[in-house]
């Protein structure tokens, strides 16, 4: 959850603005760019190190944890690894509430001017209306009945599978691929996960500078599906060392922008928040499926420590993991199938929308009732 957090934070720094129409159009905005991004700046400063640092709790040594830690107080090691590791998400659950603010009219963080030019940024994008950003029952209710939310949802919950077996597995991939010592294993991880990091941080800018989510998400996600796929053929080391790059390539990429594409087409408050609780829920989910791809196994922890591993990746079916990577594969491939298809849906309503097609559903209609319609209006324009 914490780094599905983060990578929706990076990929949405830069909203997209479109230009509403009509009546809501009383205005367009104009925008101190400069300003602008001094704004963005500071509240990546405000939000971005903590998260970060949560994030670095991810990297622990499970195992030496385990084995330093175990009687502590009483405790099993493996106690100790959940009170460690869940600790900072724990506490920053609570902060959150009362350092977070829920509007720009609230946030302690801002002055005056950031306030009024947080207020403008939003009043620059389409279906942004005074009633819109309010919660109603009826937004909630659209979005559990909205077909195209269940399919992002589908599609995170592949990417999210690949998420949970990369990052948890990746130490148990590399060692098997040769003899290496712990500290070597841990060590070669670093390489691929800045790759990952690079690449998502590059796609991330010029994804939100072309507005365009789905072709990235779609084609990053088949990279990873390349990776897999050299990772079970029967190659070198080197070959598979290498699978591991182009995995954490397309990882990041195919399960951080959908997360700032599907909330990003969703204007209406209501709605915006069920269609983001659905793709978290149903994301983070995937880690459910784990158990019944793959048998019990006993591994040992640090001192001693017997623990069930019930995951993709169980040590009796090393070094190649046959089942854990074709699994991934074939999540991260059906992902990457329904982004593809989502982009050219989207794609094609803005062409219909453009060409006035869906006019007549409105014709008596008032400009803010046309407003208020939210996605649905002819007259917003999806980011694809």
């Amino acid at each position: 959850m914490d780094e599905e957090l983060k990578l929706a934070h990076m990929a949405s720094e830069g909203s997209p603005t479109q230009e509403p129409a009509g009546e809501q159009a009383v205005y367009s905005p104009e925008i101190d760019q400069v300003a602008e991004m001094k704004l963005v700046k500071k509240l990546d400063l405000y939000i971005i190190p903590i998260i970060m640092l949560l994030y670095l709790f991810s990297f622990l040594d499970s195992a030496a944890i385990a084995g330093f830690m175990d009687g502590v107080a009483g405790q099993r090691g493996w106690r100790w690894i959940l009170i460690i590791e869940g600790l900072p998400s724990f506490v920053l659950g609570i902060t959150t509430w009362f350092l977070l603010a829920d509007n720009p009219e609230t946030a302690f963080y801002l002055n005056d001017e950031e306030k009024e030019l947080m207020r403008l940024r939003r009043a620059r994008q389409a279906g942004q209306t005074e009633s819109a950003q309010k919660f109603h029952k009826s937004d909630v209710y659209l979005g559990l009945k909205d077909w195209k939310i269940y399919a992002f949802c589908a599609g995170q919950f592949g990417t999210d599978t690949m998420l949970y077996g990369y990052s948890t597995f990746l130490p148990t991939i590399i060692k098997g691929l040769g003899a290496w010592t712990t500290a070597q294993t841990q060590a070669l991880t670093i390489p691929c996960y800045c790759l990952g990091a690079l690449s998502y941080v590059v796609v991330a800018r010029i994804s939100d500078a072309q507005q365009r989510r789905g072709l990235y998400s779609a084609l990053f996600g088949f990279i990873a599906v390349i990776g897999y796929a050299l990772l079970i053929s029967n190659s070198s080391m080197g070959v598979h060392f290498f699978a591991c790059f182009l995995v954490a390539m397309g990882l990041y990429v195919a399960c951080g922008l959908p997360l700032a594409w599907l909330p990003s087409n969703q204007p209406r408050y209501g709605k915006r928040a069920t269609a983001t609780g659905l793709q978290l829920t149903i994301g983070n989910s995937s880690g459910i499926m784990a158990p019944f791809v793959s048998s019990p196994t006993f591994e040992r922890l640090g001192n001693g420590i017997d623990s069930c591993s019930l995951q993709l990746y169980p040590s009796s079916e090393g070094p190649r993991y046959l089942r854990g990577h074709a699994v991934s594969l074939a999540m991260v491939g059906m992902a990457s199938i329904i982004f593809a298809f989502m982009s050219w849906y989207l794609s094609k309503m803005n062409h219909r929308r453009g060409r006035g097609e869906e006019d007549a559903k409105v014709a008596n209609m008032s400009d803010v009732e046309i407003a208020e319609l939210g996605d649905e209006s002819p007259r917003y324009i999806y980011t694809i």
